[in-house]
């Protein structure tokens, strides 16, 4: 926004400027005004007419698509609202210092001096403001996991800088905007390119500093931050969910899994299915699609990177398993790159989260996600009939699901790559079986454990430490042994050991012989050199 000049020859305010909340009220009430105005009393020519019924059009739509990850109609918005302030506040270089936001009592307020620091770093650095903001000042360090009041005071005293009028203007636009029709504490921090971000999930009641975020890799408590009160958070919680109309949440709904527009996942709760108000916003990808070797700079990482692209352009089952938050859904976006361009893609989701179509835009792809009326079975059954080559599985999640992973793995796409909460290969084994044996697929053990082990060829397990870091703890095959009392044997190609990448054993030769079967002659060559 271009700095205006204003005409005011008396700088001093004529009545007290109101407090956050009283000029929320004040330009809402500005807000309705315009909506409510009968144009056609006006007695307009037919120009002007239609010019501001486009205009009123504009912001009402502008106003519903705000604060839900619409980038475009949050910046609307926020210059709408930066014209009001300056017309009904009359606000200048010297009245904006009366404003409650920049007097003595907001140059103390922590949450209010992080806004400060969030606006300099974001005027230098767009979404990796923050993350540059807590490397560069050491507000993580070890395994710190709480950013507290002290220690932003601490940060903006080093950082601190005088600011333009135009920049305070901005400043307050931001911070009127999100108690209006934004997100309120949160709302910058959510844009910003992070894992995620929750609210509600923390301290007793009456206690609001519950506002935490998903930091390459861990919680960190933004203990400086509060939301006030619970009609906020509930408010909040409201707006955050509401992109598209998902439906009603209320006591009788007393969640929701949904996205918004910029297909962050959201999850809310509330009483009296929770204790409290509550919400998780998980930015999968935020950092946008990257590289299968950019996953894991650790030493050794390319031997783990080219067996992992080998095993899918040799069109081998492989489950990612490992903990929430370890990079399963990111590692699976990564090796979809290596997936012959000419197969088809067919994707079940809970909820949209990989969007693939978003990062490979000249593929044939097809995502479903489960309802409240389609189980994930029968998105499954449905991608049968939609000439799918390749299935993937964002999360096998339920028994149904698993054991038609399973039973389908023989007959139906050429194979699968799909992701499990399993905490090792013979847990993710074990787990698969169960599934089929409660469907009634079989009812002997082993059996259902050899159908298992005939589908699914590796386990690429990935692990999360303390301190955020993100690596592929063992990539291990599945063989069969129909000679042994387990059916199976589990052998290790590559472990990750004291931060180094190890190779414990290459692929038999069986293996190798079969997934040669889908490799081009010029793959093949590559192929049979490689070191895996």
């Amino acid at each position: 926004m271009t700095e205006r000049v204003t005409e005011h020859t008396d700088h001093r305010q004529e009545e007290p400027l109101p407090d956050l909340d009283g000029m929320v009220r004040s330009v809402g009430e500005h807000v309705n005004r315009i909506l409510r105005e009968n144009l056609y009393e006006m007695k307009l020519d037919a120009g002007k007419l239609k010019r501001l019924a486009r205009q009123k059009k504009e912001l009402r739509d502008n106003l519903a698509r705000c604060g839900v990850g619409d980038d475009l109609a949050k910046a609307y918005v926020q210059e709408f609202l930066q014209e009001s302030l300056l017309k009904l506040f009359r606000l200048n270089e010297y009245t904006i210092d009366e404003v409650f936001y920049f007097r003595d009592r907001g140059n103390k307020n922590a949450e209010y001096l992080f806004d400060r620091l969030l606006y300099l770093y974001k005027k230098k650095h767009g979404q990796e403001a923050l993350r540059v903001l807590v490397e560069e000042n050491g507000l993580l360090d070890g395994t710190k996991n709480k950013i507290t009041e002290k220690d932003i005071l601490t940060v903006y005293e080093q950082r601190k800088r005088p600011l333009s009028f135009v920049e305070k203007l901005e400043l307050l636009t931001w911070k009127v905007y999100s108690a209006y029709k934004g997100l309120g504490v949160i709302d910058e921090l959510r844009d910003m390119n992070i894992d995620g971000v929750s609210g509600g999930v923390s301290g007793t009641p009456g206690d609001y500093h519950s506002v935490w975020m998903f930091y390459q890799g861990r919680s960190v408590h933004l203990a400086f931050l509060d939301f006030g009160s619970d009609r906020e958070l509930e408010r909040i919680c409201r707006n955050i969910c509401r992109y598209e109309q998902p439906g009603e949440l209320s006591r009788a709904r007393g969640y929701l899994v949904h996205e918004m527009a910029d297909h962050s996942r959201v999850v809310v709760a509330r009483p009296d299915f929770a204790e409290s108000w509550m919400f998780f916003v998980r930015k999968l990808g935020a950092g946008g699609k990257r590289a299968l070797a950019e996953l894991f700079p650790q030493p050794g990482a390319q031997a783990a990177v080219t067996l992992l692209q080998w095993l899918v352009k040799g069109c081998q089952v492989v489950g990612i398993t490992g903990m929430q938050g370890c990079g399963k859904t990111t590692l699976l976006m990564a090796l979809v790159e290596s997936i012959p361009p000419e197969y088809t893609l067919r994707v079940l989701e809970l909820a949209f989260e990989l969007h693939l179509r978003r990062w490979y835009p000249d593929r044939n792809i097809v995502t479903f996600r489960e309802t409240t009326t389609i189980d994930g079975w029968e998105g499954l059954e449905l991608q049968k009939k939609t000439d799918g080559a390749v299935s993937i599985i964002g999360e096998v999640a339920s028994a149904r699901v698993a054991a038609w992973m399973v039973e389908s793995g023989q007959v139906g796409s050429l194979f699968t790559l799909f992701t499990h909460h399993a905490k090792t290969t013979r847990a993710l084994i074990l787990s698969l079986r169960n599934s089929l044996l409660k469907e009634g697929s079989f009812s002997s053990e082993r059996v259902a454990t050899e159908q298992v082990v005939s589908v699914v060829n590796f386990d690429v397990h990935l692990h999360l430490d303390r301190e955020g870091r993100r690596f592929i703890e063992r990539i291990t095959q599945i063989r069969e042994t129909p000679q042994t009392p387990e059916g199976y044997e589990l052998v290790d190609l590559i472990v990750y050991e004291d931060g180094v990448y190890r190779r414990k054993n290459r692929l038999d030769g069986s293996t190798k012989k079969q997934m040669e079967r889908w490799l081009s002659e010029a793959e093949k060559e590559a192929f049979r050199i490689a070191d895996i």
